[in-house]
């Protein structure tokens, strides 16, 4: 059976030194197929979502607070489709983290998803694409997302 969507996402980490230094390591990807035999019918699905931790972040060697910001690349993406991300745990350690509990779109211009104090790790992300229709033509589809710590 021929997939008229398949979606992968690779997270990748970067660190970014904005009057201090902190690490950032992401560990996950997410890989969604929509079958063809939903092109024909009235089943096409238009959204799909991952499940919660499909990527985690870990934050350390941090000194005070800090913004994990996402951004997607711009290759290989059709514009019909919208990309969201949100927090799907806190993780563990000594720091704390608020905010990115609810969806926020990945575009190809950096957006804060949340931020924290202190050193976190495992902080569990979940991803969400909408606009499957039948106007998107059957191919695959992938974005690289970029993290980065400030």
């Amino acid at each position: 059976m021929r997939s008229i969507l398949r979606i992968t996402l690779l997270a990748i980490a970067l660190s970014s030194a904005a009057g201090h230094a902190a690490d950032l390591v992401s560990v996950g990807n997410w890989n969604e197929s929509a079958p063809a035999h939903v092109v024909a019918g009235a089943g096409l699905q238009s959204t799909f979502e991952s499940v919660p931790g499909a990527t985690t972040l870990t934050i350390s060697n941090t000194t005070g607070v800090w913004n994990v910001r996402i951004r997607r690349s711009a290759g290989g993406w059709n514009g019909d489709l919208k990309l969201f991300v949100k927090r799907s745990s806190a993780g563990s350690g000594s720091g704390t983290v608020s905010g990115g509990d609810a969806y926020v779109e990945v575009t190809t211009s950096d957006v804060q998803i949340f931020s924290g104090s202190a050193d976190r790790s495992n902080v569990a992300l979940q991803y969400k694409i909408t606009g499957l229709s039948h106007a998107v033509p059957p191919n695959s589809y992938a974005a690289s997302i970029l993290f980065s710590v400030q």
